[in-house]
């Protein structure tokens, strides 16, 4: 199980010894071509580490119409918002080609951080790392939209 964590640099910090509690309590999961892995509208599940493959996030604008909003590869990860609240999903999840995803469901999740507070807080703290660096980017994008339709209108 180890080299699928080497390949996810999420578990980069990670002590050996920490490696093998998250090692008991994921699933290894295989994606076929375009499987919807996690469907909008639907109730949490867990979060997914990506090992192998490519997935597409999308949002579903029209009956069988989707809009691409970003693109995950190895080493991305994907579902931890049903880690950090209880609300449906907001976008699906689709494997462009086949696929090796971690699973860790939000009930293991939950059984960890009472059985473990210091390592739960590990997780957590790196999820926020990455979720503020998102937030970051997606800032950036807007303001870049925001510039490029002021620019078009001849706003000052």
């Amino acid at each position: 199980m180890n080299e699928y964590f080497k390949l996810i640099g999420f578990f980069n910090g990670f002590t050996d010894e920490e490696l093998d509690v998250v090692s008991s309590i994921i699933e290894v999961i295989s994606a076929g071509d375009m499987e919807m892995v996690l469907r909008e509208n639907e109730d949490p599940k867990g979060l997914y580490f990506i090992v192998k493959g490519d997935f597409d996030v999308v949002k579903k604008i029209d009956a069988n119409k989707y809009k691409r909003l970003q693109q995950l590869n190895r080493g991305d990860f994907f579902g931890e918002m049903s880690i950090l609240n209880e609300e449906k999903l907001s976008a699906s999840v689709v494997c462009r080609s086949r696929g090796t995803l971690i699973f860790i469901s939000k009930e293991s999740f939950n059984e960890m951080c009472v059985s473990d507070s210091r390592f739960s807080l590990k997780i957590m703290k790196e999820l926020a790392a990455v979720l503020a660096q998102r937030l970051r980017h997606m800032n950036l994008k807007y303001g870049m939209s925001v510039a490029q339709m002021d620019s078009k209108a001849g706003t000052p």
